[in-house]
């Protein structure tokens, strides 16, 4: 066989790097498994069988948006994987079992499904009290649109890549051809904040209208004076997760250090 051909001499090339090969009608790719149907292949969303449906739970501490963009990335994926719009729904059920396993309520699933449904989608059915896709041609155009979308990663080089502009000379002295590349940076919101200020908080459900509040003392000092331009922008930080506390066991490196040990060390020069 040309492809164990293939692998025997790519195993030649180091010692420590084997790569071994396996004939079946599933092939497992990071979290794709792609199935052999007499000759046409079929994707889906692969799930470890001992991997726990958890997501962040309903009951946490955490902003709105952060439940609202659980409930979308989830989507999100099943529909990039799936070939088809049956295997869809089995995800899209699976899906649901999974935030309900995590305290979701019931209504709050509906409304969010039918919200991404309706983002993407333009058939009746998507206004339903349990939001589905039409047709299987329906699902291939909501395929294609989430194909079009870049990712997050894909985003952020594109507005690096925009910053940057790049402008090659070429000089002839002689013979001598010199090449010189200029770069320079285009900082255009360079001056986008200059009038604003910035106060992060912890997020907590017991400080619920903090925001608006802090917002209502800034007027009434600032709203007329000379700082009325000035932009008050309240964020929140999400809690630390549990797992990052338990994890970050070793202290930081100022604890670490010995202050006596630098003290004896000035007393012996002196």
């Amino acid at each position: 066989m040309i492809q164990k051909k293939i692998l025997e001499k790519a195993n030649q090339f180091h010692p420590n790097i084997k790569l071994e090969y396996h004939i079946g009608q599933n092939l497992l790719f990071l979290d794709i498994i792609l199935h052999n149907n007499n000759g046409q292949l079929l994707s889906s969303v692969y799930h470890k069988s001992a991997a726990e449906p958890a997501v962040l739970s309903f009951l946490s501490d955490h902003p709105r948006q952060i439940f609202r963009n659980v409930i979308q990335t989830a989507l999100m994926r099943p529909i990039r994987y799936s070939s088809t719009l049956e295997v869809f729904n089995i995800e899209r059920r699976t899906i649901r079992l999974m935030l309900l396993y995590n305290s979701y309520p019931s209504t709050y699933i509906n409304e969010q499904f039918q919200r991404f449904f309706m983002k993407y989608t333009s058939s009746s059915s998507s206004q339903s009290l349990l939001p589905l896709i039409a047709n299987e041609q329906e699902f291939f155009v909501l395929r294609e649109k989430l194909f079009a979308q870049p990712s997050i990663k894909q985003i952020l080089m594109t507005k690096s890549a925009n910053t940057v502009e790049i402008i090659s000379n070429v000089r002839q002295n002689g013979q001598t051809t010199i090449a010189i590349t200029k770069v320079t940076v285009n900082r255009k919101n360079i001056d986008k904040f200059i009038n604003n200020i910035f106060i992060h908080c912890v997020h907590e459900s017991r400080f619920h209208g903090l925001q608006q509040h802090i917002h209502e003392i800034h007027d009434s000092f600032f709203k007329n004076t000379d700082y009325r331009n000035i932009r008050l922008i309240v964020g929140h930080r999400t809690n630390p997760k549990l797992n990052f506390q338990l994890s970050r066991k070793r202290p930081r490196a100022s604890l670490l250090k010995d202050p006596l040990k630098k003290s004896r060390y000035t007393y012996s020069n002196l």
